[in-house]
C-alpha cells in the first residue's frame, strides 16, 4: 500500500498526459490540482545563466516590510536591496542575525518541479538553510523540505536552484520558504519561485 501511494502522484500526471483529448475535460480537476498555473512569467535570474520561468509571490522582495512573513530569533526587515534590482525598483531587503529565521507567505506550488531561488548576502564563511514547507487543502503542514544551504561570502549572490522533481508529498495546495541562519548575519531579496507551469487553455 505505502508503495503504491508513493507512485500515484506520478501515475495521476501521467494520465493527465497521456489522456486523449476527447478525455481531456474529465481530467481537468485532477490537472488543475496537480499541476496549477501559478502566476505570470518572469525571467529573474537569466543573468545567472538560468532561463527558467519564475513567479512572483506576495512581498517576495520586502517592499511592504515584513506583512505576511513571520520573523523570529531577531530578524527584521532593513534597508539594501540586491544590487540587480529584478523585481524592479527595490530598497529594502530582510536582514537575519544568527539563529533568527523568516517564514513566507504562502503561495501556489506544482507537484512537478517545486523549485525557489533568491538572492542572498551572508558574512564569509557563515551558513544559511532554506527549506519549503509544504501545506494541505486545510493548511496542514505535509511536510517540510530542507532544500538549500548557502555558504556566505560576503557578497550578494542568487542562492542555488535545486528542484527537486515530485517533491511534493500527495495532495500539496500551498507552499511557504522558510530561510534561517545559522552562522553570521544574512539579507535576503526578491525570492522567486519556479513551479514548472503549465498552460490549461
Amino acid at each position: 500500500m505505502r508503495a503504491l501511494l508513493r507512485f500515484l502522484p506520478v501515475a495521476l500526471v501521467a494520465a493527465a498526459f497521456a489522456a486523449p483529448a476527447s478525455n481531456a475535460g474529465l481530467l481537468d480537476p485532477v490537472t488543475q490540482l496537480l499541476l496549477p498555473s501559478c502566476g505570470s512569467n518572469v525571467y529573474p535570474f537569466r543573468g545567472f545563466n538560468d532561463s527558467n520561468p519564475y513567479f512572483k509571490f506576495s512581498n517576495n522582495g520586502f517592499e511592504s516590510g515584513a506583512n505576511g512573513w513571520a520573523l523570529a530569533g531577531g530578524a527584521t526587515v532593513g534597508f539594501g536591496n540586491e544590487p540587480w534590482y529584478v523585481n524592479g525598483w527595490g530598497a529594502r531587503s530582510l536582514v537575519l542575525p544568527a539563529g533568527a529565521s523568516a517564514t513566507s507567505p504562502s503561495f501556489c506550488i506544482n507537484l512537478l518541479d517545486p523549485a525557489v531561488r533568491m538572492f542572498a548576502r551572508g558574512t564569509a564563511g557563515s551558513g544559511l538553510t532554506i527549506q519549503v514547507l509544504f501545506h494541505g487543502l486545510t493548511g496542514n503542514l505535509t511536510g517540510i523540505l530542507n532544500y538549500d544551504g548557502e555558504t556566505g561570502t560576503g557578497s550578494w549572490e542568487a542562492t542555488n536552484r535545486a528542484p527537486s522533481l515530485l517533491a511534493l508529498p500527495l495532495l500539496t495546495t500551498s507552499a511557504q520558504i522558510r530561510v534561517t541562519a545559522n552562522t553570521g548575519t544574512w539579507q535576503i531579496d526578491d525570492a522567486f519561485v519556479d513551479p514548472f507551469k503549465v498552460g490549461l487553455g
